[in-house]
């Protein structure tokens, strides 16, 4: 998908590829709306009182980030359209997926954002052990 050519990362919602993008112009819009892209872990805060609209919102700006990317006059998705994709069983993985976007796009790195481990956790115990073992 071009997403991945824009730097976009890819998310699959009701069967389709999005790319969600963090250009400049996102990051502008975010710290606008949430006074910082530092303010994104207190968007997905369960105690937020609009945690559902920010995240629509916030996905919204991302997939249409990523289409005008590749083309400027894409046909871009309404809030409610995108809100439509989201649901009880995939909210979780909307966030993850917004996180791991913000990453690329902060980060300026095209490949996955998995450590190198294959997907292992990473942590401070499981590196005591590790050097224990040694």
């Amino acid at each position: 998908m071009g997403a991945l050519k824009s730097g976009a990362f890819p998310v699959e919602l009701n069967g389709k590829e999005y790319g969600l993008l963090f250009s400049l112009n996102a990051l502008d819009e975010v710290q606008e709306k949430f006074g910082g892209y530092d303010k994104l872990s207190e968007v997905f805060n369960k105690d937020n009182p609009n945690l559902f609209k920010d995240t629509r919102w916030l996905l919204t700006l991302l997939i249409n980030e990523a289409l005008l990317a590749e083309d400027e006059n894409a046909q871009l998705l309404e809030e409610k359209r995108v809100g439509r994709l989201i649901h009880a069983g995939n909210l979780q993985e909307v966030q993850n997926a917004i996180f791991k976007s913000f990453y690329r796009g902060t980060a300026g790195d095209n490949s996955d954002t998995e450590n190198e481990n294959d997907g292992e956790e990473t942590t401070e115990e499981g590196n005591r052990t590790a050097v224990q073992e040694n």
